[in-house]
């Protein structure tokens, strides 16, 4: 059977590095950084889907609006706009859940979204940029050129940045934790897992929008407990009192938002168009990063 040739653009990150590793020997793999080269430059001869990485995600210092979109959504519109020009059938994007709007809640913690949920990404320009990108590639689809989006919640495994990354720091620096909670749920996916997906995505040709998850969302106290399984530690986890919870809210909502709040999604539909099935649990992977780091 014919390997797919498979163009990635952002190969040199943490998806693309990861992807690479996983399916070099699956598929004819063309690495490409659109920093050095420009999409109308590329020659894509003989490439059969385009997996498009590139972005500029959240800045921990920031970054002027206007760049969030000249790399979100201009450089993907002139990608998509190439690789169609140049007959390559299947363009696979990754967009993020920030294309919802909607960052989770301390207090509402029933709210499940899923693919078809109504985006509405106000006031974040990655989320924006993303979200617009989403709409030029869905203007160009046709019979020739068909558009598969994956939207990843928070991603976790090896290489992992982020606030996976400063929690686990956290837990391995202090013997006692106020994390003994489990009123929230939180959506997350493990890289092998993502990773699985979009090897579907590719190989089916599929077109539409995915979500990829871990088969089950977390508490705090979960997703606690399972770095501490990790890494084989023994905390002391209390639950925050009130009066300090409440304070803490006021003076550090986003925080304690991406802690005690719940940001869930279901991908029903995705189960369903793919035959996905997580491969890995959130304990397995972790135990992957621990043994990593050692």
């Amino acid at each position: 059977m014919k390997k797919i040739t498979l163009m990635i653009t952002g190969a040199s990150g943490f998806i693309g590095s990861n992807f690479i590793e996983r399916y070099k020997d699956k598929y004819n793999i063309i690495p490409v950084d659109l920093l050095k080269i420009s999409p109308e430059e590329l020659d894509f001869t003989g490439v059969d889907t385009v997996l498009h990485l590139a972005a500029l995600v959240h800045q921990m210092n920031g970054a002027p609006r206007e760049k969030y979109f000249e790399v979100n959504t201009e450089l993907t519109k002139r990608m998509a706009e190439c690789a169609k020009k140049n007959g390559v059938k299947h363009f696979v994007f990754y967009s993020t859940v920030k294309v919802y709007g909607y960052d989770g809640d301390l207090n509402n913690h029933d709210i499940v979204l899923n693919e078809f949920s109504k985006c509405n990404p106000i006031n974040d320009p990655y989320g924006e940029s993303k979200y617009e990108a989403e709409k030029i590639l869905h203007s160009l689809e046709n019979d020739n050129f068909r558009v598969g989006i994956i939207r990843p919640p928070m991603v976790y495994g090896k290489g992992v940045k982020g606030n996976m990354q400063s929690l686990i720091k956290l837990i391995k620096l202090c013997p006692i934790v106020p994390f003994k909670y489990t009123g929230n749920k939180r959506s997350l996916v493990a890289i092998d897992n993502l990773m699985y997906l979009t090897t579907l995505v590719i190989d089916q040709n599929a077109q539409g929008i995915f979500l990829p998850l871990d088969e089950k969302n977390l508490s705090l106290f979960e997703i606690v407990s399972g770095i501490e399984s990790a890494y084989n530690l023994k905390r002391i986890n209390i639950p925050l009192i009130n009066p300090l919870y409440w304070l803490l809210c006021k003076i550090e909502p986003n925080i304690m938002v991406r802690l005690y709040g719940s940001l869930q999604f279901e991908n029903i539909k995705t189960k369903e168009k793919l035959g996905y099935v997580s491969k890995q649990t959130y304990r397995e992977a972790l135990h992957i990063i621990s043994g990593e780091d050692k």
